[in-house]
Formats: structure tokens, C-alpha cells, sequence
């Protein structure tokens, strides 16, 4: 698992410092040696995921069952001969629930251009997502990387139908049914530049796709490759090819190594894996679930025909394989996953060229084991290595080998007694005195062979994770759609329900925050139970938010800029503000830095302070106002919170300063203690109030007056006044007469009026040695320079007139707005100045924008800067999770995000008129296509009679004339629109069935029924 970033040579995930790791000694990895790291599946049955996979294998079920009835009728509708040929074709076989079912929302694909895709390519992309996130891939990191793509596909039944209808073909149809399509579609999709090859090698595609993308991470062409294969039944033709060829079984299962087994059945399907090369994997941490040694792909040459078996080139694939991984001892080798189709010819084949690589000079009580999942989902044909491949990495990853479904008397015609090797009937515990490894066959009827090596992961890097204070864990949950985020969140609330007492919760939130891409709509959900999740969950899924939730979008000036830090001035002082704060060690250990200072230049503690919940006078305020700031600062970037910018009001310059690394935060403790000392020559005799009047207005008001000022220009409409006690009182009484709102500030000190003008030579002198200030690491906005943007030296010059200097806030605020920031966070004890950051953006006509605090007056500060978090992340900031949840495990059993399918399906455009539309031969009708007769009370249904599509069982003759039954009469009468009942029914002419075509009429004409003949001239288009 990684979060996946990009360096220079890889993509790095979490990286683990020497002195937090402990390597588990395990067998030397070869540098060939290819991770597995992601893995996805679909078959019949309703499987679409790993666990039901596996339970279904375990219990040796099969996903056997009838074609859905309407995909092949367009074909038994097209004529008389083909609804005969469509009639005897096998309907059995596994077929996927929900075929024409496609996200196409979820990639941005409309409605139109979905239906002109072929199946295998919705089905490759979704399936390709979901084995990303099993990989814990994010996608956005991996946009425009040398990813490679190979997809093992051979159908192209819905090409066909699409591009036979020649008025509906659109621009994007070519590309919507291409084999190419399905490999390119995916890179498309996700930005990948490395090669992109969709891959026909018939039923052994998938695994050759394997094989290439195995090679384009060794070359070095690729970092990343996602390979498999795809497979979808569309269209009757191969079936019936297939079954000409003898190859399937009327019995629509697969019965691998049995003595029943008669050919196979077809099986829908895909499975998509994510491989790596394991040094990789390992670097960066990633959940290796299994490791591929080596693979090798062949052609089995010339033999008796294009699409028999060779034994000899099965047996020379393997031992290939076996060199490639470094000359394995085929002893070693506990488990062949077989291609094993089921035909009489085939299987035996197989065997016979695994038992003289595998089972030679084996004994009996160490054979190597044999099993095919093909009887449990079918034969995928395209995607068949594939699922193989999922099955035997689930095996070797478990240390269970499956047991073999529908055996029940194993084939004669194998010589199972000296072979070496044994099938599986029951679940197995893998030897564990030994590597678990296994090997993967997959043949094409073309002559394809390929083969794959495949061994259990090495032993999981341990770490020693810091101890954390984290009393709230944030679950996180992103869509491209806002209807969508609903549906996830009952989604995840069914999951933590069912499986989340197994589960740690800061596991499932590592996941989702560090393994999922995270869209534009959001929501972020309290964890700190549970219970706590499940119910937020539920409540956001019905309609309503409660306080554990959070939802949000992402403003694209929060993506792109940034957080601007906002560090308050006076006035944000609560008691007990600090309690909860200082049982953070983050938090405490700060001020215990800072106390040093405090302690040697004011005679003060701010953690004793703090704990006592006696804050003191004004002086003593602006030092615990800048021990919070700076406290807050260290805890949230602790919790993977950093800014991209900083501003600071008054006293909160000095924190912006520290924070963008002008000072060092004891210097910044010493400009904050020498200053407060310097504060008791004054305090008791000034005051300040809030008035809402502009700036500018109130500056030109009070004129040149020395006593009272316009001290901070707060917002567009507002402002602060700052002088002598009874001057401010006076002022205000009179703005409150003329009706102007006043509200006074709570304190005894006029900051920033020329009250503090005897304060600033002592205070230049006294900082004159202390500060060694340095060019700021990021942007930081001055509130106390007429140029808010100034990189001026924040040296003692600076502090010295940032003390009497006015506080031009809403400047500051402009600039940061000007330069593309849209998001404020206020980091304070209490937010006293997100109202004027929100009223300054307003004036500006910002729609997207945001501003308010990380903690509240009497509020738990744990959940107050857990919903701060959770509002910076759905708003679309960066948030490191690593840092907010530490490091440690994740959860692989949290199950993809659902998809919301809707039906996409092109239906064949066989150009037959309504009215020769065929009549169902199995439900003893006459009824073919129906046409009304406009402007009369007419209907008239037409349809194609001969031999091969009589509507009866056996044979109905009149002497030597096979004539239509009565009761086929009758049974079509009662199928007419509105027919309760038959009177009057005369038989004059039975209907003959011939081999030459008859077209029937069956004509209603008011309560009247007639049905008459003719031999039928089929004419050229």
C-alpha cells in the first residue's frame, strides 16, 4: 500500500527511516522477481470480489446457469434458418449477471458514445479501477506515468452488431469496438503514457498479457503494469462455432479432470492484476500479495491441426519458466492451476505435459497438486490465465489450496498412479516447510502457450510506529458526483456494521484516505467509534448531516494554492483555552521549549498558566496568545496540516513570521515576552472597540488625534479604534447615538496608537542581539506594511513598528485573494477574525471561498480541529494522512467503492421488416412479427414456416404430409390481443410443412380471425 507519489526513478509510497524498521529475514528476492500488488475480479455468479471468490472455490460451488433469454433473440428473430441454429445451440453455460451494466457516468462517457462501446471495454475499465484501489494505487498520482496496460481479449461479437448498422454508426464507434479499445480506453482514462496493447492469443490471451507486461517492467519501459483480460458472449456465432468444432459441452459446466467431461462451457467474465517490480513494491511499501517469479510464452508449431494440442510444447513452456525464475527445482512446485478445458483431447494432454515437469519422481505422499477454477466460474476463454492467475494468488497468499469443484470420477484415460501429481478434492493446507509456490498453464486454440511461476509473498516490513495522541479518526469518502457520495456512505455503514468489529478503524481510514482517489465532492466522517461512523454514515445516506459529518467541494483555489494560515491578534483569550491542548505531547512539548524563554525573560509559564486557566492582564495575554499560536501551528503540521501561506493580525504577525521561518520560534518568544514587559508601563489606561464604519472613514473622522486612531483595518465595513480610555468611550457613545454598531474589545491596552510611541526605543534596544531574521520559506502577507507582499527583513526594525503601526488586515487578506488563495484558516484559540477574512473575499465577488478556525471557546479541541481537518479535506486542501493517522496497517478486506450501473446495449440491426419477424418455435405459436393496419381495426402478424420451424415437438402427418396441429391453431388464436374466447372455428386447408419457406398471415379484423399461406420468395436487398 502506498499513497503513491512520483520521484525521479519510481513511485515512492511510505517511506520508513532505518531506526523505525525491522526487517524480517526472508529467501533472497531475484531482481527479476515481479510484486503483485492488485488484484480484480467478475465472474458469473454474482463474484465481484476476492473474498466471495474465495468462499465460492472453498465450497466448490459453481456459477452454471441459462443465457439471459433476450440477448440472443434478435438472432432467432432474423429468420427461419437461424432460429433453428439458435434453437440448437447450448444455452448453458456462466454468464455475468448484469452484462449491459456500465458506470458510464463515473468515467465521464455519455449515454450515446457507452452504448456504441463494447462490453469488454466498460468491463476492462471498471475492473482496472478496482484493481487499483486493491493496490492501493491512487489514480492521480499515477496520471502521466509509464504505467503499461495489456488486455488479454478475442471476442468481437458486439463490434458486429454495432458496426452492422450502418445509419447509427457514430464517430466514437470505431474506437468504442476495437480490441484496442480495451487496453487504450484504460490508459486514456487514467493518463497512462506506457504501452497499451490489447492482446489475442485466444484462451490464452490473458496470461500472454501477463507475460508482456512482466516484460515491460523488466526492460524498464514501464514502473507500473496493469494486465488481464476480458470476456463477454454477445452474439451466438462462436458459441455455434464451437460447438461444431466439438469443443463445448450441452451440459453448460465444466467438468476439468473428470471422467464425464465432454467440452467445455463459456463463461463471462474478467480479472485485472497490478503488477510492480517487487523492490519497488517493497519500497514503497505496498501490499505485496503474492510475487511472479518468471513466465514464458511459445507457440506449440505445427501439429495434427491449428487447434489441437501439443504436449511437448506445454511440457518446454513450463521448464521455460522454471529457467527464467532462476532454475527452480519443479519440486518445489506445490500446485498447478491447469488450463484443463474439459475435452476428451485436451486434458489429457495437459496432464500428461505437467506430470514430466511437475510429477516426475514425485511420490505419492508429496505429489504436486492439480486444480482448474474453471467448472466453479467457467471457461473465460480471453480472460481465463487471468482468473486463473487471482485464484492461485489467493491460494499461495492463504496457504490453502482449493479443492476441485464437479469431480467425481477421475478421467480414465490419465495415468494418475505414476504421474506425481493428485488433484485437490477437498481444501488442502499449502506444506509449510517450503516457499509456497505454484504454477499457472493457459493454452490458446490457435497454439498459444504460456505459463506462469508464482510464489508467496515475502515477510511484511515491520514497523515500530511512534505512540500518537489521536483521540479522533476521520473517515474519508470522495465522488465525482455529489448523488453519488449518499450511496457510499450506506455503502461503507453496511460494511463497518457487518465486518468493522473485525477491522481496526484507523485501518479502514488509512485506506480510504491513502489508498482511494479523492474526487471533487466530499465527506469526512468522525470515527472516534464505530458506532460514532456508522451513525454519522447512515445519517448523511438519509439526507441530513449531523456533527460528525462534514461534506463539501473542492475549490479549485484550495487544489491548486493552498491554506493561508490566518494567526489572530488579541482577543481570541478564553479560560481553560489551553487544558485540553497541553495532554497533546505535541503541543506541550512546544510550549516547554517556549516556557524556557518565558521563564528567563518574563518570570512566567504558559503551561502552568494554561493548566490554572488564569490568563493575567493584557501583557501576559500576548504571551500565551503567541505560545498557543505557535503550539497549534506544531500540532497541526504534526497531523499533516501544513499551510501555503501565512498572515498574521497584530501579535499574530510575530506567529506568521516564526511559521514561514523568518524566526525561529524562540526568537519569536523573545519579541513576545520584552515586548509584554515593556506593556506594563501602559496597561490599565487604554481601550479598543470594534466599530462598523470602513477604515478609511474613521481615519479621516478622528483626523490627526493622537488619543484615539484608527488602529486595524479589520474588513471592507469594518474597523478598530484604539486610544485612551475615556476618548474610545466617548467615541463610541457617539457612533452608537448616530445608530453605528460598536463592540468593545477586551482589553486595557491601546495597541497600535501612539500610546506605545515612549515603548518603541526601549523595545529596539532590547531586541537589538536577539533576532537573526531570514528570508521567509513561503509566502507571507504583512499586516503592518503598507505593501502586504513586502519581503523586508522581518528584523527589529519590523517588530519595533509593527507595534504602533496600524494593522491593515483586510490589505493582506486582498493580496492573498489576489494571488489565487481561497482558503483561510484561522489558527487561534477561538475564531475572532474568519468573519472579516469571509466579508474582505465577499467584496470581491469570490463565490468559492472559505474561512473559519481550527478551535472554539469551550469546545473539546480535539473534535474542533478534527472538523477543521475535515473541512480543509472537502474543500479540496492538502491534507497529509500519513501524518494525521501515522503509520501502520491498512485494510484489505474494505471492498471497492460501488459502482451505479445503468443498462447500455445496441441491439443487432438485422433489417428484417416487422412483419417476417420469426415466431417462437418453443411456445407453440403461428404469432410472428405483429403490424397494424392504420386507420382500420386490423392487426396482421407474418412469420416464416418450414421444416425447421415448426412450432411442435416430433411430427404431425396426414398420410405422408406433415401438417400443421389444430391446437398450434388454437394456442395462436388464444395469444391474439384481446381473444377470451374461440367461436365458430373452421379448419377449411391444414397448413403443410415443408422444406420450402411458407410465409403465414395470421389476420385480425375485428372479432375475426384468418390465417392463410403462401410459398415464400426471399428476395435480394
Amino acid at each position: 500500500m502506498s499513497s503513491h507519489g512520483m520521484s525521479d526513478s519510481c513511485f515512492t509510497g511510505f517511506q520508513c527511516d532505518d531506526h523505525h524498521t525491522d526487517e524480517v529475514q526472508s529467501d533472497p528476492t531475484s531482481p527479476s522477481d515481479i510484486a503483485i500488488v492488485g488484484l480484480s475480479c467478475r465472474t458469473a455468479g454474482g463474484i465481484d470480489n476476492l473474498d466471495t471468490l474465495w468462499d465460492f472455490l472453498l465450497q466448490k460451488k459453481h456459477a452454471s446457469g441459462e443465457i439471459p433469454p433476450n440477448r440472443w433473440e434478435p438472432w432467432r428473430q432474423r429468420s427461419a434458418h437461424d432460429a433453428q441454429i439458435v434453437g440448437s445451440i447450448t444455452r448453458k453455460g456462466y454468464f455475468l449477471d448484469d452484462v449491459e451494466g456500465f458506470d458510464a457516468a463515473f468515467f465521464g462517457i455519455s449515454p450515446k458514445e457507452a452504448e456504441h462501446m463494447d462490453p469488454h471495454q466498460r468491463l476492462g475499465l471498471e475492473l482496472a479501477y478496482e484493481a487499483l484501489q486493491n493496490a492501493g494505487l491512487q489514480t492521480d498520482r499515477l496520471a502521466g506515468s509509464d504505467t503499461a496496460v495489456y488486455i488479454g481479449v478475442d471476442s468481437d461479437d458486439y463490434s458486429r452488431t454495432v458496426m452492422d448498422d450502418l445509419p447509427a454508426i457514430e464517430a466514437w464507434s470505431g474506437i468504442g469496438t476495437a480490441h484496442h479499445g480495451v487496453s487504450n480506453r484504460i490508459s486514456y482514462h487514467f493518463d497512462l503514457r506506457g504501452p497499451s496493447t490489447a492482446v489475442d492469443a485466444a484462451c490464452a490471451s490473458s496470461l500472454v498479457a501477463l507475460h508482456l507486461a512482466r516484460q515491460a517492467i523488466m526492460s524498464g519501459e514501464s514502473t507500473v503494469a496493469i494486465c488481464g483480460g476480458v470476456n463477454v458472449i454477445c452474439a451466438p456465432g462462436i458459441t455455434h462455432m464451437l460447438q461444431k468444432a466439438g469443443a463445448l459441452t450441452t451440459e453448460g459446466v465444466c467438468r476439468s479432470f473428470d471422467a464425464a467431461a465432454s467440452g467445455y462451457a463459456r463463461g463471462e467474465g474478467g480479472a485485472i492484476i497490478v503488477l510492480k517490480r517487487l523492490s519497488a513494491a517493497q519500497e514503497d511499501n505496498d501490499n505485496i500479495l503474492a510475487v511472479l517469479k518468471s513466465s514464458a510464452s511459445a507457440q506449440d508449431g505445427k501439429t495434427k491441426g491449428i487447434m489441437a494440442p501439443n504436449g511437448a510444447a506445454q511440457a518446454d513452456v513450463a521448464r521455460q519458466a522454471l529457467r527464467r525464475a532462476g532454475d527452480i527445482d519443479p519440486h518445489t512446485v506445490n500446485y498447478v492451476e491447469a488450463h484443463a478445458t474439459s475435452t476428451p483431447l485436451g486434458d489429457p494432454t495437459e496432464i500428461k505435459a505437467m506430470a514430466e515437469v511437475y510429477g516426475a519422481g514425485r511420490s505419492r505422499k508429496d505429489p504436486c497438486y492439480l486444480g482448474s477454477i474453471k467448472p466453479n466460474v467457467g471457461h473465460l476463454e480471453a480472460a481465463a490465465g487471468a482468473i486463473s492467475v487471482v485464484k492461485t494468488v489467493l491460494s499461495v497468499q492463504k496457504g490453502v489450496i482449493a479443492p476441485q469443484a464437479l469431480l467425481e470420477t477421475l478421467n480414465t484415460h490419465i495415468d494418475w498412479e505414476s504421474s506425481g501429481l493428485e488433484v485437490a478434492r477437498e481444501a488442502r493446507e499449502w506444506p509449510d516447510d517450503s516457499v509456497r509456490r505454484a504454477a499457472v498453464c493457459s493454452y490458446g486454440y490457435g497454439g498459444s502457450v504460456c505459463h506462469a511461476i508464482i510464489e508467496q509473498a515475502p515477510p511484511k516490513r515491520v514497523r515500530k510506529s511512534a505512540s500518537r495522541d489521536k483521540a479522533t479518526v476521520l473517515l474519508t469518502l470522495s465522488a465525482r458526483q455529489k448523488e453519488r457520495l449518499p450511496i457510499y456512505a450506506a455503502w461503507l455503514a453496511d460494511w463497518l456494521s457487518a465486518h468493522g468489529a473485525f477491522e481496526n478503524t484507523s485501518a479502514v481510514a488509512r485506506t480510504l484516505a491513502q489508498c482511494r482517489t479523492a474526487y471533487d465532492h466530499r465527506l469526512c466522517v468522525d470515527a472516534s467509534s464505530r458506532e460514532c461512523a456508522i451513525q454519522s454514515l447512515c445519517s448523511y445516506a438519509t439526507g441530513s448531516e449531523n456533527a460528525g459529518t462534514t461534506s463539501g467541494r473542492v475549490i479549485r483555489g484550495a487544489a491548486l494554492k493552498g491554506v493561508v494560515w490566518v494567526f489572530s491578534g488579541h482577543g481570541a483569550q478564553w479560560p481553560n483555552m489551553g487544558q485540553q491542548l497541553l495532554l497533546n505531547s505535541v503541543f506541550r512539548n512546544k510550549l516547554s521549549e517556549l516556557d524556557l524563554v518565558f521563564r528567563r525573560e518574563a518570570d512566567f509559564s504558559s503551561i502552568e498558566a494554561l493548566q490554572q486557566g488564569e490568563l493575567g492582564g493584557s501583557d501576559k495575554i500576548q504571551i500565551l496568545t503567541y505560545a498557543v499560536h505557535v503550539g497549534l501551528a506544531s500540532l497541526l503540521q504534526a497531523e499533516g496540516i501544513t499551510p501555503q501561506a501565512v498572515l498574521g493580525h497584530s501579535v499574530g504577525e510575530i506567529s506568521a513570521a516564526v511559521v514561514a521561518g523568518c524566526l525561529t520560534s524562540e526568537e519569536g518568544a523573545v519579541i513576545v515576552a520584552r515586548r509584554a514587559n515593556l506593556y506594563t508601563q501602559v496597561q490599565g489606561r487604554g481601550a479598543m472597540a470594534l466599530v462598523a464604519l470602513p477604515f478609511e472613514e474613521v481615519a479621516a473622522d478622528l483626523g490627526g488625534r493622537r488619543d484615539i486612531v484608527a488602529a486595524v483595518k479589520s474588513s471592507p465595513s469594518t474597523c478598530v479604534v484604539s486610544g485612551t480610555r475615556g476618548e474610545v468611550g466617548a467615541y463610541v457613545h457617539q457612533l452608537e447615538d448616530r445608530g453605528i454598531e460598536t463592540w468593545r474589545v477586551n482589553t486595557d491596552i491601546a495597541f497600535h496608537s501612539p500610546v506605545l510611541e515612549k515603548l518603541l526605543a526601549p523595545l529596539r534596544d532590547s531586541l537589538q542581539d536577539a533576532l537573526h531574521p531570514r528570508p521567509a520559506t513561503l509566502p507571507i502577507y504583512s499586516t503592518s506594511h503598507p505593501d502586504p507582499r513586502t519581503e523586508a527583513l522581518r528584523d527589529v526594525r519590523y517588530w519595533t513598528h509593527n507595534t504602533k503601526a496600524p494593522v491593515r488586515f483586510t490589505d493582506a487578506v486582498d493580496a492573498a485573494a489576489e494571488d489565487g488563495f481561497r482558503v483561510f484558516l484561522e489558527v487561534s484559540t477561538h475564531t475572532i477574525v474568519s468573519h472579516s477574512v469571509e466579508e474582505t473575499l465577499k467584496a470581491q465577488s469570490l463565490s468559492e471561498c472559505a474561512s473559519f478556525g481550527v478551535m472554539s471557546r469551550n469546545a473539546s479541541s480535539d473534535r474542533t480541529i478534527a472538523k477543521a481537518v475535515s473541512r480543509l479535506y472537502a474543500l479540496g486542501a492538502s491534507v497529509n494522512f500519513r501524518s494525521q493517522l501515522g503509520d501502520g496497517p491498512w485494510s484489505d478486506r474494505l471492498p471497492n467503492t460501488p459502482w451505479i450501473h445503468k443498462p447500455y446495449w445496441k441491439m443487432p440491426p438485422f433489417g428484417l421488416r416487422p412483419a417476417v419477424q420469426q415466431h417462437h418455435v418453443e411456445k407453440h405459436t403461428l404469432l410472428g412479427g405483429l403490424v397494424e393496419i392504420a386507420g382500420t381495426d386490423t392487426s396482421v402478424w407474418t412469420t416464416i414456416l418450414d421444416e425447421s420451424t415448426k412450432p411442435y415437438p416430433s411430427t404431425h402427418r396426414l398420410g405422408t404430409t406433415e401438417i400443421v396441429p389444430a391446437a398450434v391453431y388454437c394456442n395462436s388464436l388464444r395469444d391474439v390481443a384481446g381473444a377470451h374466447h374461440i367461436t365458430d372455428l373452421q379448419l377449411r386447408v391444414p397448413i403443410s410443412i415443408t422444406a420450402e419457406s411458407r410465409e403465414l398471415q395470421v389476420v385480425l379484423q375485428g372479432d375475426a380471425v384468418q390465417i392463410s399461406s403462401r410459398v415464400h420468395v426471399c428476395k435480394e436487398a
